[in-house]
This record gives structure tokens, C-alpha cells and sequence, in this order.
């Protein structure tokens, strides 16, 4: 790497080049399910800069995360049938199978619904939903 390379990574990552947040909803939901500590915080820095609904993520993980739990605990050798989901789902889901334990997998399902629960009811602000699922999980 040049130095004028390492001059632009610099600048770039401490902010004094600008660069627009992005949707990064379905990357952030990956990282999270790859266990990419670093990646998950960077892409998490996009969704709170674009105000992305933490409903939305909340949605979008645990849906993966229930797929990923179907498709690596199955037995069968028809996943679609016996799991009701479609081969997009699956094919998803494979990309992050044995990252997480089932056991694992079960909690973060329920970690979600309990968070979701606990912002609806007014016991734990929304703006801090993410954040403690991200310190709980990864």
C-alpha cells in the first residue's frame, strides 16, 4: 500500500472524508449472523445514520435467524417441505449455518421477542435495543 493510500484510509475512516450512509439493513442483519463484531458496528453506524426502524431489524434478524435455526436442525433431505421455507430462505440460511449453536440460535429468538416486547410496553427505550442485542450476541 502507498502512502498516499494509506493518507486516503485515514482520512476516510476518521471522518474527514465524508461518506453517505447506505441502506445497510441486510448487510448488518449478515454481520450479525457471521459474527463480524467490527463489520456489524460499522454497518449498525449506517442504519442509525439513515434512521432505519429498529422494528425493521428486529424483524429482518430474527427472521433470519429462525431460518438459519430450520435449516441447521432439520434432518430431512427436503428442507423446503419440512421447513415451510422457500429455497431463497434456505439458500440464505446456509451462508451462516454452524456459526451459532441451536442453543445459541434459540436464545437470540428469544432475546428479540423479549426486546421487542420490552420497548412496546415502554420497559426499554428503542434506542437502545439494538445496541444491547449487538453487546448480548456478538
Amino acid at each position: 500500500m502507498s502512502k498516499y493510500d494509506k493518507a486516503f484510509e485515514i482520512l476516510l475512516a476518521d471522518g474527514t472524508i465524508y461518506r453517505e450512509p447506505k441502506d445497510a439493513i441486510f448487510d448488518f442483519v449478515n454481520a450479525i449472523l457471521d459474527r463480524k463484531v467490527n463489520k456489524a458496528y460499522t454497518l449498525y453506524e449506517d442504519c442509525k445514520a439513515i434512521n432505519e426502524s429498529t422494528f425493521a431489524i428486529l424483524t429482518n434478524l430474527f427472521n433470519n435467524a429462525k431460518a438459519i435455526l430450520q435449516v441447521q436442525t432439520c434432518t430431512s433431505k427436503d428442507i423446503a417441505k419440512t421447513t415451510g421455507l422457500t429455497g431463497w430462505q434456505i439458500m440464505n440460511a446456509k451462508q451462516h449455518l454452524d456459526v451459532y449453536s441451536n442453543t445459541e440460535l434459540a436464545g437470540l429468538l428469544k432475546l428479540i421477542q423479549h426486546c421487542e416486547q420490552a420497548v412496546k410496553t415502554g420497559t426499554m427505550e428503542e434506542e437502545f435495543v439494538i445496541d444491547y442485542i449487538l453487546v448480548r450476541v456478538l
